[in-house]
């Protein structure tokens, strides 16, 4: 098969799952679509996923295997494998985890028909313990919000993600055209934890024709050990404050202003914030940040964190929405997300008495956050004395600021709250 006829190239980094790596190649080979080439990037694996990998290629002349001669982790390894791409799409898969035989052909015909630069879709999950499945539930698995059938760009199907609440960054939930990811030299993050966060959020910014289809092509393994699983660090922190920069510049390099695009960063920030309160006092934080570009991100940071803090240990706010705010008895906030629980903590520093979290999606909520109670936001009568502070984006703020002031309940946007934001965030 010549490089011309290839339709799809599986881009696949390979690093110690011999036990799961047959099962995923076998799902890549047993597609319906044959104009295929597979490509594993074998990133030093210390078993016997190198091996196995030749095995393959032996078998197969649409296997192809990129050794690394050390451990550069999953962002330079697709990375690879974008560079040695000969297919018209893009698609990138996990070694531990499959896809349905139907999946690269439906895609690569949906995408022909209608000139797509990428597809959006989702996934099923496979447990390997129980203990696995009561520790872990990945967001949004299915989708359950209301979406369009039909193209749109790839700035509106964001927004209606976000709108939903259902924005996930799996590059495995997702098909791309080759062409869109190289001239906008679209790449993962290396060296970092959650290096798939940036390379999703540039790529749908850019895309102009994109879809989203209902389907689970795509099974996620959950198993133990798998990053995951693993317990947070401070390698996850290093990892947000990465792409909370990377995403900054390139909004800055495309001249991108879209209030979903800036919120996703800021909830990006508040997931560091809150990693960061986590461990602050048990780990050396520090220590994670060792190239030059990467200590002044951390400096930033730690410049933010004593405005934020301050020696009264409170968050910076805006002092006349807090004064508002405080006219009230007490708050709810609505959102159940990392947003939210952060919205709760500056809320509680300033004394403010909040009672609990809304949501419009109960059933998949939790019942109790922060020890306080979650409730539908139908469900509840929200008492005169009280004040909602809405999370989430400009869209959301504007559904939920219609919805509450129909039945006269005061509200405010946790964006009004906040005071102070990272110099690289402005």
């Amino acid at each position: 098969m010549s490089s011309s006829d290839i339709k799809v190239s599986v881009i696949i980094p390979v690093y110690k799952t011999e036990d799961y790596l047959p099962e995923c190649i076998d799902s890549v080979l047993c597609q319906t679509l044959k104009d295929i080439e597979v490509i594993c990037i074998d990133d030093y694996s210390p078993d016997r996923c190198g091996a196995i990998l030749d095995k393959y290629a032996l078998e197969d002349a649409r296997v192809k295997v990129i050794h690394l001669d050390k451990n550069h982790r999953q962002g330079y390894g697709r990375n690879q494998g974008i560079d040695h791409a000969k297919g018209e799409y893009l698609y990138f898969l996990d070694s531990d985890d499959t896809i349905a035989p139907e999946t690269l052909k439906e895609l690569s015909e949906l995408a022909d028909r209608d000139s797509l630069d990428a597809i959006f879709f989702d996934s099923l999950i496979k447990y390997e313990s129980e203990d696995l499945k009561k520790a872990h539930v990945p967001p949004f698995l299915i989708r359950k919000g209301e979406y369009r059938d039909e193209v749109v760009s790839g700035i509106e199907l964001m927004n209606d993600f976000f709108r939903n609440n259902e924005w996930t960054c799996y590059p495995q939930r997702s098909f791309w055209r080759k062409d869109l990811i190289q001239q906008n030299e679209i790449r993962y993050l290396e060296g970092c934890e959650h290096e798939d966060e940036f390379f999703i959020f540039a790529g749908i910014l850019v895309a102009k024709r994109v879809r989203y289809v209902p389907k689970q092509y795509f099974t996620l393994r959950i198993r133990p050990n798998s990053v995951m699983s693993s317990p947070k660090s401070p390698k996850n922190l290093h990892g947000y404050l990465m792409n909370i920069y990377h995403m900054n510049e390139f909004l800055a390099k495309h001249g991108l202003h879209d209030a979903t695009a800036e919120t996703n960063v800021t909830n990006m920030y508040h997931c560091a914030i809150s990693l960061y309160e986590m461990m602050k006092n048990g780990y050396d934080l520090e220590g994670v940040f060792v190239k030059e570009p990467d200590k002044t991100i951390y400096r930033y940071f730690m410049t933010y964190i004593q405005l934020e803090y301050g020696e009264n240990g409170r968050y910076s706010t805006n002092p006349e929405a807090l004064e508002e705010i405080l006219k009230y008895r007490r708050a709810y906030v609505y959102g159940v997300g990392p947003l939210g629980q952060t919205t709760c903590k500056m809320l509680k520093r300033h004394n403010v008495l909040v009672e609990g979290f809304l949501t419009k999606d109960p059933e998949n909520s939790p019942s109790v956050l922060m020890g306080r109670s979650v409730w539908g936001i139908d469900q509840i009568e929200i008492p005169d004395d009280a004040i909602v502070v809405v999370t989430g984006n400009p869209v959301i703020w504007k559904e939920i600021h219609a919805l509450l002031g129909k039945r006269n309940i005061r509200c405010m946007s946790h964006r009004k709250l906040s005071a102070v934001f990272p110099p690289w965030a402005s």
